[in-house]
């Protein structure tokens, strides 16, 4: 193999002859410049195997230089590795989405230097390069070649808009609510008046009649005074009568027309709850449906890593929390999937992924490099253990978690035939995309 050029972007003097030091160990070709604008003018004349990219630099930063490298088609290809002190999943997401291959810190050991190296098909070595701790690097080839995910204020503003809607909806719903209860409210009031206005009516008295000269006028009008107040007190209860049955035939029909018009607004209410109601319902579910979209962008996890992490833990418990506070309430499934990988080694000394130029055809054997383990797909963190246990935002909040282990069966991306003249690195970028944990939101039925 031809010996390989790298480029070295930094303002350090000591950082660009340190690198530069242990990457001509590995017989690679070293060019050095101290600014991104160097660099850019570097790479008119001059196409190199794997870019080093500082990231804090006077003028233009790393980021705007990835930027401007990989929206030119004559850079695009060039892998670009970050070679700064900084980290953080956000950082890690920045470069990702600009186009970068993976992150080095500056105080990187010779021998993680040589795995990403050989990683990059930038070195090949025969000899089986063991880890002697967690690395320091981090290599986004592995992850699949996506758009993307939202950040979390995307996914905080797609909650945020759908809240507003429902809370909208909410507030239509008590209004109408409100309307049809005054209005039955105001006929009640108006039937009970009506049946005091229709009492028993009260007796008129005629006056006292005093006396006269003579004692037989006297006498008749004595007899006939209690005959005319009872026929006048009769011919007065006929008239009252006769109004009062015209008074309740009229109040009965204007009730009954009342009573049908409230009927067909209380119908034509509830349709207009009902049809509220059902888009309010579709609403949640194009949420829930962008929810799990913007995370299972993210999904894929490292091969040494297990499938239910502390850093799973962080996505799940910010996740939950904002389901909560939406008012969700069902199943929350996380179903993780195994990458089968290309690996080399035997059963004795245990297998580890194949040489990143070795072709397909020659694996020892496809799987997971922890295969031996048992329930290897739903192996989880001890704080991600405890928080199934004991956190109330799970056991108390109406939301229930499922994990699932669907192993090697479902890939998201096909494998290529295992006789094809592939490398081992190109089978391996594969299946590190099919090494993931997938999000699915099922809402309970109301």
């Amino acid at each position: 193999m031809a010996n390989r050029l790298a480029l070295i972007v930094d303002d350090s003097k000591t950082a660009r002859v340190t690198l530069q030091r242990m990457l001509e160990n590995h017989t690679i070709n070293v060019d050095t410049v101290e600014s991104a604008q160097d660099a850019l003018n570097y790479l008119v004349d001059t196409t190199p195997d794997l870019i080093f990219m500082d990231h804090m630099m006077p003028g233009m930063d790393g980021f705007q230089a990835v930027k401007a490298i990989k929206e030119n088609p004559a850079t695009a290809t060039i892998p670009i590795m970050m070679y700064t002190s900084k980290g953080g999943d956000l950082y890690v997401s920045q470069a990702r989405a600009l186009g970068a291959v993976g992150i080095m810190p500056k105080e990187i050991q010779p021998a993680e230097l040589f795995q990403v190296l050989e990683r990059l098909g930038m070195v090949t070595d025969q000899r089986k390069q063991t880890p002697a701790g967690d690395s320091h690097y981090v290599l986004l080839d592995e992850s699949p070649d996506v758009s993307p995910s939202p950040g979390r204020d995307t996914i905080q503003e797609i909650a945020r808009e759908a809240a507003e809607s429902i809370s909208l909806d909410s507030e239509l719903q008590l209004y109408l609510d409100g309307l049809l209860e005054r209005h039955h409210g105001d006929l009640r009031a108006e039937i009970q008046q009506l049946r005091e206005d229709l009492g028993p009516p009260g007796g008129r008295r005629p006056a006292a009649f005093s006396g006269g000269v003579f004692v037989p006028l006297v006498v008749l009008l004595i007899l006939l005074i209690p005959l005319l107040w009872m026929y006048r007190l009769s011919d007065e209860t006929q008239r009252e009568l006769e109004y009062a049955r015209g008074e309740i035939d009229r109040l009965q029909n204007q009730q009954q027309q009342q009573v049908q018009l409230a009927s067909a607004e209380s119908a034509s209410l509830r349709n207009l709850l009902d049809e509220h109601k059902g888009r309010s319902n579709e609403q949640s579910s194009l949420l829930y449906k962008s929810i799990t979209w913007a995370i299972n962008q993210s999904s894929p996890y490292d091969v040494r890593e297990e499938a239910f992490s502390d850093r799973r833990l962080a996505m799940v418990h910010e996740l939950v929390s904002r389901l909560h506070a939406l008012g969700f309430k069902g199943t929350l499934r996380l179903a993780s999937h195994l990458g089968e990988f290309c690996l080399a080694g035997d059963e004795a000394e245990g297998h580890t992924l194949a040489p990143a130029d070795l072709p397909v055809r020659d694996c020892t054997v496809y799987g997971h490099p922890l295969q031996h383990l048992p329930a290897i797909g739903e192996r989880q963190s001890i704080a991600f253990a405890n928080f199934l246990a004991t956190s109330p935002l799970v056991n108390d909040s109406g939301i229930r978690i499922e994990i699932v282990s669907h192993q090697y069966s479902q890939p998201r991306v096909p494998y290529p035939a295992r006789h094809s003249d592939i490398s081992a690195f190109e089978w391996n970028r594969i299946a590190a995309i099919n090494n993931r944990v997938e999000v699915q939101l099922l809402p309970s039925r109301p």
